[in-house]
């Protein structure tokens, strides 16, 4: 257990409260998420979470529905993207550390493996790491990041919209989360001309990938449509280019982060499509937006290890905000106020939200907070967006 602020609270304070892990004076968010191992580079997303709770807390903390003023207190667990390790940790920090909630579970397994167990003890899963359509329905979870059927709905727009004949070929995980991709994409294209010519899995332990990107290569696809890891993501992008390929590349947002790109040469990632929510963000020239203005301070302020343009920690970073958001406005200080909160948010704004994205949820209608994406273009250096921003407000895509 990594304990990542100085605050402590004890049982006897715990008791203070109608729900478990707040007092007073603090709440206690719970977080297990993969801090070592091949995936390692996910763990940006706690660090992200941390780097706006650090800056919350020194500013005195935030103030509540109920008037209190608490400090956040982050409990961390390592599950190493494992999903029994997940549900390990949020058993221990459910029942030992007494959480208030359970906040950023990466992976769709990982949040799979822990459903039952949250549901069964009432403790909210808020703002999950997982793209997968069908998790945000059960009434103690929700997501924050859009739906993969959003995206492969926005890749199949620009398909049709710049090359209606495409020839795709698909690098996709071997979990729910590619499976969701890959079924939302063929439906999304299937009364077109575009077809899915070849799709090879790849599992998040693969050392390399060359084979099946060999593999998607001899298809004769023209188009290469990436929704992995960030580590396969570069090699995809890598090979592409390298192997003489040069398909059009779309690579889903997980994967696409300028940090994420570097191990493939930026040079080889030039044209690079993939979609995105949060503000681009260069250090060099960060203009006058007050969001990234403070997101580029706080991360300072941190001592942030993850890179400034790391997508995963801007993720974080934004999870964060919007944990900071949902307990400014809870009613009362229990757990199922601040479900009821998380569903019914109304145009709430982040500091890393794109201009003209909201959070928005309607309980019972409406369970995913963020439904646009705007698709932007790798020019070598920085993205670039392309086209108008894309909309499915209230009708994120089944599958």
């Amino acid at each position: 257990m990594v304990a990542l602020t100085g605050l402590m609270t004890g049982s006897a304070q715990a008791q203070e409260s109608e729900s478990p892990g707040i007092t007073s004076d603090a709440v206690r968010i719970g977080i297990s998420g993969p801090l070592t191992g091949p995936v390692a580079a996910i763990g940006a997303i706690t660090e992200g979470v941390r780097t706006k709770v650090d800056a919350i807390n020194a500013a005195g903390g935030v103030k509540m529905g109920d008037g209190k003023t608490r400090k956040i207190e982050l409990v961390v667990e390592d599950d190493g993207l494992d999903p029994q390790r997940t549900l390990t940790n949020v058993r221990k920090l459910v029942e030992r550390e007494e959480v208030f909630a359970v906040l950023a579970t990466a992976g769709t397994p990982n949040n799979q493996a822990i459903g039952r167990y949250i549901t069964q003890r009432e403790v909210p899963n808020l703002f999950m790491y997982s793209g997968v359509h069908e998790l945000a329905g059960p009434e103690w979870e929700i997501g924050l990041v859009p739906s993969f059927t959003t995206e492969a709905a926005a890749f199949a727009r620009y398909l049709l919209d710049t090359k209606p004949e495409a020839k795709i070929a698909l690098l996709y995980l071997n979990t729910e989360t590619g499976q969701t991709f890959q079924k939302a994409l063929e439906d999304a294209v299937s009364m077109s001309n575009i077809k899915i010519v070849a799709a090879q899995p790849v599992t998040s332990a693969d050392p390399t990938v060359e084979n099946q990107l060999s593999t998607l290569k001899a298809s004769g696809a023209d188009t290469l449509v990436v929704i992995t890891g960030p580590k396969q993501g570069a090699e995809a992008v890598r090979f592409a280019t390298e192997s003489g390929w040069n398909p059009t590349t779309l690579v889903s947002n997980i994967a696409a982060s300028v940090a994420s790109l570097k191990p493939a040469g930026l040079e080889n990632a030039k044209g690079v499509i993939t979609s995105q929510y949060l503000k681009q963000v260069n250090a060099k020239a960060p203009g006058d937006d007050a969001g990234i203005k403070h997101y580029i301070a706080d991360r300072e302020a941190a001592k942030a290890s993850f890179a400034i343009d790391d997508a995963l920690g801007q993720v974080g970073y934004a999870t964060g905000d919007a944990l900071v958001k949902v307990l400014s406005s809870m009613k009362e200080p229990t757990r199922a106020a601040m479900m009821e909160t998380a569903r019914n948010l109304d145009s709430v704004q982040l500091d890393l939200l794109l201009p003209g994205i909201t959070l928005n949820t309607k309980s019972g209608e409406d369970v995913y907070p963020i439904e646009s994406l705007q698709l932007f273009q790798f020019d070598g250096a920085t993205y670039q967006p392309v086209g108008s921003m894309i909309s499915f407000e209230g009708k994120t895509p089944s599958h």
